[in-house]
């Protein structure tokens, strides 16, 4: 998004009002309308939710609030990936390999008072069967092709009893179902809908969405008192957006905000040094990368993108852009998605020698300029993304590729790489369901490598393709992790990327905020919250 900068006092002022105006104080309380003390949890984003539907929301922050609202079958335990129940109570795997028995919890109800039962299952998985497309070419549904497209019939078998089958056997499938694109919602409230009208967001989860003020970008939920587990700790949250990282850390030590998402490193210290604040911090499943358009010359020749990979800095980029909170990539997957994760890849050491040699060995032509993509805002995966741009930017300099370093809005970044308009682009993907399927097929599997898909550098080696395919369908998990680490292997040996970092993930909050339980995928659960 594209945001503007503005004096420090004013957007201080703003704030306050805002807050005020949800009657947020210091402490998070106030009193409700039976007397008793409120307590509301505020957290501060860096940029506005762009939509709560969660089958369409694609960004970090939509994503964030969509999650307290809606549920899906299964999902992830607290602090780790092992898959729980959550609308379905268990599930039984046919001998056929393709179908799945899913048994439903029963007596709850969305927020709009409807039954939760198999239709609404049915009408949620069913709703995301379309090639609609947004303005700009972007499917509606974007992850419904990506990791559900397998999946050819959902049917009620009882009113608490649904199947799910895919068209062959899918490993994946059951870390799959715990992501939020698949997220069950009300058949009344998204049923039927005005055209350019946004659906009301009703779901079963611990909180009910209450308003969205497009305006200042606020989202405002209450919890949802009649929800079928463990009842929310906290009575609102609202989400809050608040660009400028300095005035999110303000807002966070003076008490305006309890958490704040997405806070530079080089601010960290001071939240450190901050009585009462403290960070919550764990590895995670991302990775930031420097994607390559082998669809367009230069990149189309590997020697060329081999030089890009030698040329950059990564040491040095992680002690600026990162402020030493993340690790060095040498491949697609982070080192904590262990068993598949594999150290055995070719390896790009900073070697501007060899760099230019391999340009010579091309014959690149130095009067190119490549178009070179990034986001102006930050990401959790990626706290100084222009830092970082100009950092490697001057590194291709450096080895003779002069670049056309373009800064544009998160949204508008995604839609040149979509569409295929880049030479380059830095970006980013935060793991969504542990498995590395998640990030190898989505990122790099050529089924992916066309415009309105995530694989931006339209990368296409069929050798690459096979390995994922196969280990898809494999159930054996000894045999998908010997694929996989063979995949890596040749994804380094063709270098569609250069792989770049993998971030640490920290959350800056106040001390007064108890039982805050940070997740691998990064996605903030909330409904254990306390505030003291």
């Amino acid at each position: 998004m594209n945001r503007t900068n503005r004096p420090a006092q004013f957007l201080a002022h703003r704030l306050t009002i805002v807050l005020l105006g949800v009657c947020v104080v210091f402490l998070g309380r106030c009193d409700g309308s039976d007397g008793r003390s409120r307590k509301t949890l505020v957290i501060g984003q860096a940029n506005a939710v762009l939509g709560l539907d969660p089958a369409a929301v694609v960004d970090n922050e939509s994503i964030d609030v969509a999650e307290q609202i809606f549920e899906h079958l299964v999902r992830y335990a607290p602090t780790s990936m092992d898959i729980q129940p959550a609308l379905a109570t268990r599930w039984e795997k046919q001998a056929d390999g393709r179908t799945w028995r899913f048994f439903l919890r029963k007596d709850v109800k969305f927020h709009d008072g409807t039954p939760f039962d198999a239709d609404a299952v049915v009408f949620s998985f069913s709703r995301q069967r379309s090639d609609l497309r947004l303005p700009g070419g972007r499917l509606k549904f974007p992850y419904w092709n990506s990791y559900y497209r397998n999946i050819v019939a959902v049917k009620k078998e009882s009113s608490h009893v649904v199947t799910i089958t895919t068209d062959r056997p899918f490993g994946p499938l059951l870390a799959s179902l715990a992501m939020f694109p698949v997220s069950i919602v009300s058949p009344r409230a998204f049923g039927k809908v005005k055209k350019g009208k946004r659906p009301r967001p009703v779901g079963t989860g611990p909180f009910k969405f209450v308003s969205w003020d497009h305006k200042t970008g606020r989202v405002t939920l209450e919890a949802n008192r009649g929800y079928w587990g463990p009842k929310p700790k906290v009575d609102q949250v609202v989400f809050t957006r608040i660009p400028d990282p300095r005035q999110r850390l303000r807002a966070l030590q003076s008490g305006l905000i309890h958490v704040a998402r997405n806070l530079p490193p080089d601010l960290l210290h001071l939240v450190r040094l901050h009585p009462d604040l403290r960070l919550a911090e764990r590895p995670a499943y991302n990775v930031v990368y420097l994607a390559m358009n082998t669809e367009k010359r230069p990149f189309h020749d590997r020697r060329v993108r081999q030089a890009v990979n030698y040329a950059l800095r990564k040491d040095a980029l992680i002690g600026l852009a990162f402020q030493g909170m993340a690790t060095k990539a040498i491949g697609p997957l982070p080192p904590i998605m262990r068993p598949f994760y594999t150290a055995d890849v070719m390896r790009y050491g900073y070697d501007p020698k060899r760099a230019r040699e391999l340009l010579r060995e091309a014959g690149y032509d130095r009067n190119l300029r490549p178009v070179f993509v990034v986001m102006d805002s930050p990401r959790a995966y990626l706290p100084r993304p222009v830092l970082a741009a100009r950092m490697i930017a001057r590194d291709l300099e450096a080895i003779g590729m002069k670049v056309d370093l373009q800064i544009m809005p998160f949204s508008k970044q995604k839609q040149v790489m979509q569409n295929g308009k880049h030479h380059i682009g830095l970006h980013g993907w935060s793991g969504d369901n542990g498995d590395p399927d998640n990030f190898l097929y989505n990122l790099l599997d050529s089924s992916n490598a066309v415009h309105g898909k995530i694989n931006y550098a339209y990368y296409r080696e069929y050798a690459f393709h096979k390995l994922v395919a196969t280990a898809r369908e494999s159930a054996d998990l000894k045999e998908r992790i010997r694929l996989y680490k063979k995949a890596q292997q040749i994804v380094m040996q063709t270098v569609p990327w250069a792989p770049l970092a993998h971030a640490k993930m920290v959350i800056s909050l106040r001390r007064e905020v108890g039982h805050f339980q940070l997740h691998p995928t990064s996605i903030l659960d909330v409904r254990t919250v306390t505030l003291e």
